[in-house]
């Protein structure tokens, strides 16, 4: 696992060194694509971008999350590699994540990201599975942005064989760009099997570099702020579950020279 986080780490120095004379204005609607997840949404974006993110759940120490992930966008295509571990030492799962998405007369982009998860326990075998998801994201006019997304869609199983399906995920998402500076949307999510949820965000720009969000769901409340300082962006990220507590998290971004 340390091995995996090295070699990430390094092509992740790699491409920053790369990069040291880009840089490019954000604006609501990529910061929406910046913390929107569906792959077919990065070609979208107006710049190439690397980010570390940390985080905990309801403040549990067991619980805590980090991701490394770097966009490549080239022209109509994005590269995504992404390296995460949910847990602790003694219990957690690493998932490692490859995808590709490429967009078709300027609005339509359809994306596919590969997994690999690696589940371990104390005293326990460790669990190896893998699976997939499909997405597409649409600019149906200069305002107005549509994306539908399915993980898992062959109902693959955790340990390739074993007894129990991996959950679908299906996730529908609308975008709204009101102005340059301010846009909405709504999100409806689905587990198979498991719940339920719809939620609408809000994303704003009150100065240049300066971003805030807000989203509510029928199980949480987010709030976001996001400070970009030329090439570099950071980010913190504070979600309360009306059950459960309260859940921070931090990140640190850079964006990268983008090839039109």
């Amino acid at each position: 696992m340390k091995f995996c986080v090295r070699c990430f780490a390094i092509f992740l120095m790699i491409m920053t060194y790369e990069s040291l004379s880009a840089q490019s204005d954000l604006g609501a609607m990529d910061y929406h694509l910046v913390k929107c997840e569906m792959a077919a949404a990065r070609p979208f974006l107006s710049h190439s971008w690397v980010a570390g993110v940390c985080g905990n759940d309801y403040l549990l120490k067991e619980l805590m999350r980090a991701r490394l992930e770097a966009v490549i966008r080239y022209d109509r295509h994005a590269f995504i590699l992404q390296l995460s571990h949910d847990g602790y030492s003694r219990y957690g799962e690493l998932t490692t994540m490859v995808g590709y998405a490429v967009k078709f007369g300027g609005r339509v982009a359809v994306g596919m990201r590969y997994y690999y998860l690696y589940q371990h326990v104390d005293n326990y075998e460790a669990q190896h599975s893998v699976t997939f998801d499909v997405s597409l994201y649409a600019q149906l006019s200069r305002k107005l942005c549509f994306g539908f997304e399915v993980y898992n869609p062959a109902r693959l199983r955790y340990s390739i064989r074993g007894p129990d399906i991996i959950p679908m995920r299906f996730t529908v998402l609308v975008h709204y760009l009101y102005s340059e500076k301010l846009s909405f949307s709504v999100q409806v999510l689905k587990y198979l099997p498991g719940c339920f949820d719809v939620s609408a965000a809000c994303y704003y720009q009150p100065l240049h570099c300066f971003y805030l969000s807000f989203a509510c769901s029928l199980y949480d409340t987010n709030f976001g702020v996001m400070i970009r300082c030329r090439r570099f962006y950071f980010m913190v990220d504070a979600r309360y579950n009306y059950h459960l507590g309260f859940s921070p998290e931090v990140g640190v971004g850079m964006q990268l020279k983008v090839k039109n």
